[in-house]
């Protein structure tokens, strides 16, 4: 048995219309990432819901710093609750593949620039804590400096806290170790909360929460951004030079507004 399987992401993802990395992840483009910083949790979530996906979204965090916006592609690990012959058999199979120290550390050592590390650990924070200031330290390291989606809990806060550009979204703190669980695979499907994340979904996350987005659908979340904010500000120009009244642009534009909009898009 083998806690990665690159044939079973890629069966999971047949959708995917971008290139895969080598595990068989999908590789959303680096620019689309860069545009999704700038995606609101509303529109995204609108996006999505209109293609039929209800769960995706997760909120209620501890989010230690709300001024960062976390963006990158999913790394998804799974853990249950201790059960000593399953954990000798996980244990014999890392020992087995060469996999160094916790089991919290193979994850972390699969990641790539980009990633966000997203662990299901059924809300676990008494001796959950996925990580501390090491494990933080290397997940910076290794992507970039993104961070993590964690529902369970974390230790070290302090210090963790002066990591630049690390952000992470946990469900609490306390200072024990991780303990009495075991991971039971790297990168297959895992709940968090309400929502479901896949390996390579684009994890988005804001002050209001997080919000998995499966690959096939990133290019759309972002040009539907975009679109949003260029209606925005066309509005709030035509507002401030008195060509159409609040009452006019607050609402379904009208057929006239529509083209001279339109008009305006093209044009710019």
């Amino acid at each position: 048995m083998e806690l990665i399987s690159r044939e079973r992401i890629v069966d999971l993802t047949p959708k995917n219309p971008f290139d895969r990395f080598a595990d068989g992840r999908p590789r959303v483009p680096d620019e689309i990432l860069e545009r999704m910083r700038l995606v609101t949790t509303e529109e995204a979530w609108g996006v999505l819901r209109n293609h039929g996906y209800d769960f995706q979204f997760e909120g209620n965090w501890l989010n230690i710093h709300p001024e960062r916006i976390l963006v990158g592609r999913a790394v998804t690990g799974r853990y249950v609750p201790k059960r000593p012959d399953l954990h000798e058999v996980i244990e014999a199979e890392g020992a087995a593949h060469g996999r160094i120290g916790g089991q919290n550390s193979w994850i972390i050592d699969t990641l790539v620039k980009d990633d966000v590390i997203v662990i299901e650990l059924f809300g676990k924070v008494v001796r959950g804590t996925f990580t501390g200031d090491n494990l933080s330290t290397s997940i910076v390291a290794r992507t970039g400096g993104t961070g993590m989606v964690v529902d369970g809990g974390m230790r070290d806060y302090q210090r963790v806290m002066e990591l630049p550009t690390f952000n992470a979204f946990i469900k609490g703190l306390d200072p024990t170790g991780i303990g009495d669980v075991t991971l039971t695979e790297i990168n297959g499907p895992v709940r968090i909360g309400q929502a479901t994340c896949l390996p390579g979904d684009i994890v988005l996350g804001t002050p209001t929460g997080i919000i998995f987005i499966p690959p096939e659908l990133a290019l759309e979340v972002v040009e539907r951004s975009e679109e949003i904010r260029r209606r925005d500000y066309w509005g709030k120009m035509m507002l401030r030079e008195g060509k159409y009244t609040p009452g006019e642009i607050d609402r379904k534009w009208s057929d006239a507004i529509e083209t001279d909009y339109q008009a305006w898009s093209q044009a710019n």
